[in-house]
């Protein structure tokens, strides 16, 4: 025992020193590792390792305008995009713009952006727990980046083939300050003006159109803007084409729409309408499965396309020829056609009264014959 405490004594000084170094290496390395990981070209260059999967087992071709049977926008699955500046499928890691351009490439036509307020009301895109107030990305971005990453990708004929296809923003606000909302319209504007719909098609003010029922080939190569909670008022309301505050638009956690409390009544509800499907409020970015939802006619499926599980593969199986994916034909609505009646034929028919002929009747005193009017 006197030994190893001998030895302790003799190089205490080298090991304090050796310590000392290890701590030193750590502050400066950490920060430089921060910095590196944080950049947003190094943030890309990971996520291309899990994106590039995605040309190799598709083969992605556009809708096509016009289709021909005049179908609806509720008539389609549309592959959508949820935690969409992630570049993989961890939490409390570097987010990216450049990561939308990477989602929209493999096929996404639906993305979703977090919104908080950033310093000055700059409106930015993040991932935050409300709740026990802690954030699941390291980083915010620009709300404006992100805008101009989908205006160059989404609609760019030479590196999107699916640019024809209508485009879906969701913006969900995490905050209530209408400077941020207002800065939020005027960068959209700014951004996509040439992509944003006619204002016969805003949610706001009344005799609005229901996109929901609208031809699919009037929004091919438009912008569709969705979001709810308290826009009324603000400058973002009149961009905003369909809320999930109206019967138009649902939008469900998975739990709530793969468990339903009736499930025909969400089937029916789909043929006419809209359900947008949220991966439930946890602490992961894994999917869940999508199969469900479809069977129950759920057009929008948000889904991590950052992480290549299972469930991403069944996803992926589905959009495997497109992103806009016409539904079965039972699960679209059916007009009842009423037919036209059938007047029976008089030689065979009649409405005089009914005479029954039996010999067992006494003759009927009007006509002679051996019957009975009844």
């Amino acid at each position: 025992m006197e030994q190893p405490i001998s030895w302790l004594e003799q190089h205490k000084y080298t090991i304090l020193t050796v310590m000392a170094i290890i701590v030193a290496l750590f502050f400066i390395i950490a920060p430089l590792w921060s910095a590196l990981r944080g950049n947003p070209a190094t943030v890309a260059a990971l996520a291309n390792t899990t994106f590039a999967t995605y040309p190799k087992v598709t083969a992605l071709t556009p809708l096509g305008c016009p289709t021909s049977d005049n179908t609806k926008l509720c008539d389609y699955y549309i592959a959508s995009s949820a935690y969409s500046v992630f570049p993989g499928s961890q939490v409390y890691d570097f987010i990216s713009d450049s990561v939308l351009t990477l989602a929209i490439k493999a096929g996404a036509r639906l993305i979703e952006l977090d919104i908080y307020a950033g310093d000055n009301d700059k409106p930015v895109v993040g991932l935050k727990n409300e709740t026990l107030g802690y954030d699941y990305a390291k980083n915010s971005v620009d709300f404006e980046s992100c805008c101009r990453a989908i205006s160059n990708s989404a609609f760019n004929k030479v590196d999107t083939p699916l640019s024809s296809d209508p485009f879906i923003l969701s913006l969900v606000f995490h905050t209530d300050k209408r400077n941020v909302m207002d800065a939020t319209a005027q960068i959209l504007k700014d951004t996509c003006a040439r992509y944003l719909l006619h204002s016969e098609y805003a949610f706001k003010g009344q005799g609005s159109k229901n996109i929901a029922q609208e031809p699919i080939c009037n929004f091919a190569g438009k912008l569709i803007i969705v979001s709810g909670g308290s826009i009324s008022g603000t400058n973002i309301e009149e961009l905003v084409n369909l809320s999930w505050n109206s019967s138009n638009l649902r939008r469900l956690t998975y739990m709530q729409a793969s468990q339903p409390y009736d499930h025909d009544e969400l089937i029916n509800s789909n043929r006419t309408n809209i359900t947008m499907v949220i991966p439930n409020p946890t602490p992961d970015l894994k999917n869940n499965n999508p199969t469900i939802l479809f069977s129950y006619g759920c057009q929008w499926n948000l889904m991590n396309y950052g992480s290549l599980d299972s469930m991403m593969e069944l996803y992926v199986g589905e959009f495997q020829q497109g992103s806009v994916i016409l539904k079965p034909k039972e699960l679209r609505y059916k007009p009842v056609e009423a037919k036209t009646p059938v007047l029976p034929d008089p030689a065979t028919h009649s409405f005089q009264p009914m005479a029954h002929t039996s010999p067992i009747y006494d003759s009927n005193p009007k006509t002679g014959d051996k019957s009975i009017v009844i």
